[in-house]
């Protein structure tokens, strides 16, 4: 058996119920100032549209980003949407449970999902392909509000093995430093 299921099992378990608990209780209005004080104007109805919990998730990765020493803008604004496209996409919190469960059952079940092009947005396959694809279309919707061109790769490539951002040193650091944020929260 595999050392580690345990321990995602239980990071799993208890990310479903703070998930759970963050649609409970709304930001903050000095929680809301935090986010939007290092996004760009317009990036800013893009995080306060996204779900409580993706909201609640980026706050964590933005604080933890900066308490490791950061301050990049583009890794800021990386921080606090990189998932925006997972509420756009209609990904609820059951989808993501049906994600874990499908990656456990058969792994590979996703990935084929996603080499197909793109279900209707009515289809029931849609939030599982958008799940897939929600680094590419966070940059998107990233770069549509004006966000750093930086900010905007970062997303794209959040979820990306190895973090790596064509030979750009500090770009491959900032990677990792969003990547590591992410998987802790």
């Amino acid at each position: 058996m595999d050392a580690t299921l345990p321990r995602r099992a239980s990071y799993r378990v208890r990310q479903f119920i703070d998930a759970v608990a963050a649609y409970a209780r709304p930001l903050t209005a000095d929680e809301r100032g935090e986010a939007h004080a290092v996004l760009p104007a317009a990036a800013r109805s893009l995080f306060d549209r996204m779900p409580r919990n993706d909201q609640r998730h980026s706050l964590e990765v933005l604080r933890a980003v900066q308490a490791a020493g950061w301050s990049h803008p583009a890794l800021l604004q990386a921080a606090l949407l990189h998932d925006a496209a997972k509420g756009a996409g209609g990904i609820t919190l059951l989808h993501r449970a049906a994600v874990v469960l499908i990656r456990s059952v058969r792994p590979r079940g996703l990935a084929q999902w996603a080499e197909r092009a793109a279900p209707r947005r009515s289809d029931l396959r849609y939030p599982f392909w958008a799940h897939v694809h929600h680094p590419r279309l966070g940059a998107e919707l990233a770069a549509a509000v004006g966000c750093e061109p930086l900010a905007v790769e970062l997303i794209m490539r959040h979820q990306a093995h190895p973090p790596t951002m064509a030979g750009d040193a500090l770009a491959d650091e900032l990677l990792a430093a969003l990547q590591a944020a992410d998987d802790d929260h």
